[in-house]
C-alpha cells in the first residue's frame, strides 16, 4: 500500500465529493482540486495532503462519494518511497514522487516529515518504506 495510516485511528473515515473520471487506489494521496472536489495528489503538488484514498474506484460523475482517511500530523503514516531510504533522509521533509509514493531527494514543497525508516520491508539503505506525516502548511501551498 501506497501510504497506509498506523495510527490514530478514531473518527477519521469520510465519504467525500471527488472529481469525474479519476481514479483512485487504495492508499493514494488526495487533494482538493480547487472546485471542493479531491482528486490524486500530483508529484509536484503544493497542496496540503488531507486525504488518503482507502477504496478503490474510477469515479463516473463529479461530486462522487468516496471513502477517504483524514490525515494530519497526529496519524503515523508507512509510506512507500521511490528508491531506497537512506538514513540522512530521518527528520527531513520532502516532496512527492507521485500520488502513491514519496521523493525524499526533493524538498521544494515539504509535504511529509520522514520520522525513521520502516526496517520491516530491509535494512537501511535498501529499504523503501518510511514511517511519518504529512505536514499541514506546506510552505508553498
Amino acid at each position: 500500500m501506497a501510504f497506509r495510516p498506523v495510527s490514530n485511528d478514531s473518527g477519521r473515515y469520510r465519504s467525500l465529493p471527488a472529481a469525474n473520471s479519476v481514479t483512485f487506489t487504495i492508499g493514494m494521496a488526495a487533494v482538493d482540486d480547487g472546485n471542493g472536489l479531491l482528486t490524486p495528489a500530483a508529484s509536484s503538488t503544493a497542496v496540503d495532503v488531507k486525504y488518503i484514498a482507502m477504496e478503490g474506484v474510477t469515479t463516473t460523475a463529479s461530486g462522487q462519494l468516496v471513502q477517504f482517511y483524514k490525515v494530519d500530523e497526529s496519524v503515523l503514516i508507512s509510506a512507500d518511497v521511490d528508491a531506497a531510504a537512506a538514513q540522512t533522509d530521518v527528520h527531513t521533509v520532502c516532496d512527492l514522487a507521485s500520488s502513491t509514493t514519496l521523493n525524499p531527494d526533493a524538498s521544494t514543497n515539504d509535504l511529509f516529515y520522514i520520522e525513521s525508516i520502516d526496517l520491516s520491508d530491509g535494512a537501511v539503505a535498501t529499504s523503501t518504506k518510511v514511517f511519518g506525516y504529512f505536514t499541514n502548511g506546506a510552505p508553498n501551498s
